[in-house]
């Protein structure tokens, strides 16, 4: 039967582990409403201890995950049982739906489903999972200092596994039985570390109770050890992460969900922490992910919360500006007043591309709207001053800077303003308006600022997706330049400007993917002009 939860949801955790509580338990104490989904099936709910995690070693992870959910619960965060199967986007929400029938509905999702460890086919290993049978030398080694040691290889790249193992106890073997015969460079590493190799094939682990005893060969022969480290294959729990069709990145070890820094994915308000897209992160990663997620997430609704009161005093104040009277001033301030955040929270992936690589110094960026542009470049070494026209637009980058975040943010009117210095690079992305804005004036004024050796780079629309002539404000833009155009705005009849000292670096219209409102795949391209000046 289904049954759907009315509760307007900020936040909806995928995942009752280490990193989906750390998430829950940020988030709660920020007085978000934040539900977690917990399906009760924790990747180390096998392990009787968890190990290298502070002030809780030692402890076990069931137990710790118990220690959480009180402390979720305590800061009136939310969390119910049950598995997500399936995931929708709806414009500006999510519905997420399980598989027993509820439905919820949210404005952010954080998928904390971690993984599944798919282990070698040895009869007899299941059962000593998690015990005598272990995968990590950072969560286990230690516990098996001075014993015998086994490492059952799935592929040669366990030989660095064996290595690591080495520092825990002189008495090391390796079985090659699954991986086959090792090449001859590698056997000798393990030689020179004093690990003996052993290639008879394992017919299965030999256990006496809850006891690891050791491996028996196909010969009926066993040899004793204490603890046997294997390589699992990892399965990452992500059906919800593919429904949406995030990008994704494929590894020696598997294809993973990639997200940005602050663990967004390719969807506009869905994220990914923990296991499911790392197979490496210890609890101490996860539990860091949480919290890098949750103060995202919380920076973002705050600044939706102060633009809606602005709009909401705005609105009793005063009645809208005819748009064929406003400034642009008036028309960005009310735009972003009225519809509040509209970043992405991803970088420009123009910028992104065209920057990559250069040594950080000094940053423009023009127009910077709500600012991500400008937190990527500072989160990149870049020093950045952003400027924009709309203070409730640059009140949005504010909310979402972070300690670190090198970025002066300044209010004012593009066509009257003057760089006061010059900058190693100049950035100017989507300096469209619907309400008459001096553009060419700007980018002159853009191009010199620029340093001697510095870059300028001017990014634009050119052209549209069918649904933005009834959803966007591309169509009322008139004429698109091309980077042609851009050169000659910027060069002819300019004496404060010449064409022979500078580099055109790009010159392009690059098409790019883009989600319409109604969730299909569309395109748009872009004008994308890149100069160095000499």
């Amino acid at each position: 039967m289904t049954s759907v939860d009315n509760t307007p949801w900020d936040v909806v955790i995928v995942g009752g582990g280490s990193a989906g509580l750390s998430a829950a338990l940020v988030l709660s104490r920020a007085r978000r409403r934040a539900l977690v989904l917990d399906s009760g099936t924790p990747r180390n709910r096998f392990a009787p201890h968890l190990h290298g995690v502070l002030s809780r070693d030692g402890y076990a992870p069931l137990d710790l995950v118990a220690d959480g959910q009180r402390e979720v619960r305590a800061a009136d965060g939310v969390i119910e049982f049950g598995t997500a199967a399936s995931v929708t986007r709806h414009g500006d929400f999510f519905e997420l739906a399980t598989d027993d029938g509820r439905r919820y509905r949210t404005s952010r999702v954080v998928v904390a489903s971690g993984l599944r460890d798919e282990l070698p086919a040895v009869p007899g290993l299941a059962e000593q999972w998690g015990r005598g049978v272990v995968a990590c030398p950072y969560c286990d080694g230690y516990e098996s200092r001075g014993k015998r040691i086994g490492v059952l290889l799935g592929s040669l790249a366990g030989v660095h596994k064996a290595h690591l193992i080495r520092a825990y106890s002189p008495d090391v073997t390796v079985f090659t039985g699954l991986s086959g015969p090792l090449p001859e460079a590698e056997m000798q590493t393990l030689i020179a570390q004093g690990i003996r190799v052993e290639g008879r094939m394992i017919a299965a682990i030999a256990s006496n109770g809850d006891s690891l005893v050791g491996v028996t060969f196909t010969d009926g022969s066993t040899t004793p050890l204490d603890t046997l480290f294997v390589d699992p294959h990892p399965v990452p729990r992500d059906d919800l992460l593919r429904q949406l069709e995030v990008e994704r990145t494929e590894t020696p070890i598997g294809s993973f969900a990639c997200t940005d820094a602050n663990f967004q994915t390719s969807v506009q308000g869905l994220f990914a922490i923990g296991n499911v897209i790392n197979p490496a992160a210890l609890v101490p990663i996860a539990i860091a992910a949480g919290v890098t997620v949750a103060v995202a997430i919380n920076g973002a609704l705050v600044a939706e919360d102060v633009a809606a009161a602005v709009s909401r005093q705005n609105g009793s104040m005063d009645q809208p500006t005819p748009l064929a009277t406003q400034t642009a001033a008036e028309y960005w301030e009310n735009r972003y007043l009225t519809n509040g955040r509209s970043w992405s929270g991803n970088v420009n992936a123009a910028l992104e591309r065209e920057v990559s690589g250069m040594a950080p110094g000094t940053a423009l960026d023009l127009g910077s709207g709500e600012g991500g542009d400008a937190l990527w470049l500072g989160r990149n070494g870049w020093v950045v001053t952003a400027i924009d026209i709309a203070p409730a637009a640059l009140a949005i980058g504010k909310a979402a800077q972070q300690p670190g975040d090198d970025v002066t943010w300044i209010a004012a009117d593009l066509g009257a303003w003057h760089p006061p210095t010059h900058y190693d690079l100049v950035t100017a992305c989507f300096l469209h308006s619907t309400v008459d804005l001096p553009r060419e004036q700007i980018l002159r004024r853009a191009a010199e600022a620029v340093s001697p050796g510095g870059t300028l780079l001017i990014v634009g629309h050119f052209g549209a997706p069918q649904w933005a002539a009834t959803v966007g404000h591309h169509h009322e833009m008139g004429d698109l330049p091309t980077p042609d155009d851009m050169i000659t705005a910027l060069f002819q009849d300019n004496p404060r400007l010449g064409l022979p000292d500078w580099t055109v670096v790009t010159n392009a219209l690059v098409e790019r993917p883009v989600t319409a409102p109604d969730g299909s795949a569309s395109s748009l391209t872009d004008s994308v002009l890149t100069l160095r000046r000499g």
